[in-house]
């Protein structure tokens, strides 16, 4: 159980509250038979997207120039932005975890990378039972995860002190920024991680292997 007040819990969007691994891969094997490549294994190239376009890209095309990769960053999109919601789905337990985070009366938010014009159509489709409270994109500041300032801002946004929420993702720039913020940091450990062994340096709070976990840290 956490072990102080908190009135909210923030999310990380991709690995953490959805599973957009089938649409994100999906979409980086459009772009590979654009341009006559073999397709990526979904299983290995999914630990990259919590990295972004840039993640996928480099693990696809490691080899290619920082130019080549502008453009073939800026093809991904174009085709992402086309596939948004094809297979992608909240992960088992997210949908009750959100009801019991209302029941208890808790606020609750999203804060990601994810540009808004991708990350916002998602969240219409999905049409959660009880919105978010906010959502903060990666181009909502001039600034992205690792830096605390996403997270200031959505729980200035919800009216909570960053003291009293908590912060759930599945990467060390969600962990480092929560820890940043002054956070309670809670690592995904069901998320997009590509060597769990490593999460252990993280230094989060607390882990969870699954949504429904995060209930036992609940007061």
């Amino acid at each position: 159980m956490i072990n102080r007040k908190i009135e909210a819990i923030l999310f990380d969007f991709d690995g953490t509250i959805a599973d957009t691994s089938e649409d994100m891969v999906g979409c980086l094997n459009i772009l590979l038979k654009n341009h006559s490549k073999e397709d990526v294994d979904i299983r290995k190239a999914k630990n990259f997207i919590s990295k972004g376009a840039a993640g996928l890209i480099n693990f696809a095309f490691p080899k290619i120039s920082d130019e080549e990769k502008k453009l073939y960053i800026s093809e991904y999109l174009e085709i992402y932005k086309n596939n948004l919601y094809i297979k992608t789905k909240l992960f088992s337990g997210i949908e009750e975890l959100i009801l019991n985070i209302i029941k208890k009366q808790y606020k609750w938010g999203i804060v990601t990378n994810k540009p808004s014009y991708l990350v916002n159509p998602i969240i219409e489709k999905i049409n959660f039972t009880y919105s978010p409270n906010c959502v903060v994109a990666g181009d909502t500041l001039s600034v992205k995860k690792p830096n605390p300032e996403p997270l200031i801002h959505a729980a200035k946004i919800i009216g909570c002190d960053p003291s009293l929420c908590a912060y759930v993702g599945d990467d060390i720039r969600d962990i480092t920024a929560a820890n940043s913020a002054g956070m309670i940091s809670v690592a995904a450990l069901y998320g997009f991680i590509e060597d769990l062994q490593q999460v252990n340096e993280w230094g989060s709070d607390y882990m969870i292997n699954k949504p429904l976990d995060l209930e036992s840290l609940l007061v």
